[in-house]
């Protein structure tokens, strides 16, 4: 028995993945948020997500260049959120949509009611349903494809607003509720957190196209 799938919509290059099913996971269990980070902490060399059908993929590293990309970002992130507030996160933290799917974007914000009303225990694990504001930064080891359709999965769980920054193509698709398709900026040089983060504006040329 097999244990290894081909990937799957979202899976990036270069990642592993493995069907719960076969090994005797159900991943929409009550308790799986909880087992989930249990398991990645016993395994924190590596980042982990699950589809919406059921696969855990073992992504790849980022190298430093991504990783450089995604600091900048949260650092922008989080300057706002201490002016106003709502709860900013980085790539290490996970959401549980509707669909099943466990997904960490490389950056997300969450309103302060929907906040103050967290369960401990989805502070300390997987927090339930979609954030309002998403962004998926596109790494060295990211095919567009997969990532549009990550989007398009954050979308459908209810992100308000979401990002996806491509550095390799200078572009970024912007992907707001109830529009059907995203809007394409070609080489911006900031980007606005519209009425989503009112305030809000990343310098995207200077922190991600030309780091």
């Amino acid at each position: 028995m097999t244990m290894i799938s081909k990937p799957t919509a979202i899976a990036p290059d270069g990642a592993v993945v493995l069907r719960l099913a076969a090994l005797g996971i159900d991943h929409k269990a009550d308790d799986f948020p909880e087992r989930f980070i249990a398991f990645c902490e016993q395994n924190d060399l590596y980042e982990m997500e699950v589809t919406a059908g059921g696969e855990l993929l073992i992504l790849p590293m980022t190298g430093y260049k991504g990783n450089k990309q995604e600091f900048y970002f949260a650092v922008f992130l989080g300057n706002w959120e201490l002016a106003n507030g709502g709860s900013a996160s980085s790539q290490t933290v996970r959401f549980r949509l509707p669909s099943g799917a466990v997904l960490g974007p490389d950056a997300a914000w969450i309103t302060q009611e929907r906040f103050d009303a967290l369960p401990q225990m989805e502070r300390e694990t997987v927090i339930e349903g979609a954030p309002d504001f998403a962004v998926e930064i596109r790494s060295r080891t990211d095919n567009l494809r997969p990532l549009q359709n990550k989007m398009a999965e954050w979308m459908a769980g209810g992100v308000r607003l979401g990002w996806l920054i491509d550095a390799r193509q200078r572009q970024i698709h912007i992907y707001r509720a109830g529009q059907p398709e995203p809007q394409l900026l070609e080489d911006p040089e900031t980007l606005d957190g519209e009425d989503v983060l009112p305030g809000f504006v990343f310098p995207v040329r200077q922190y991600i196209f030309d780091v």
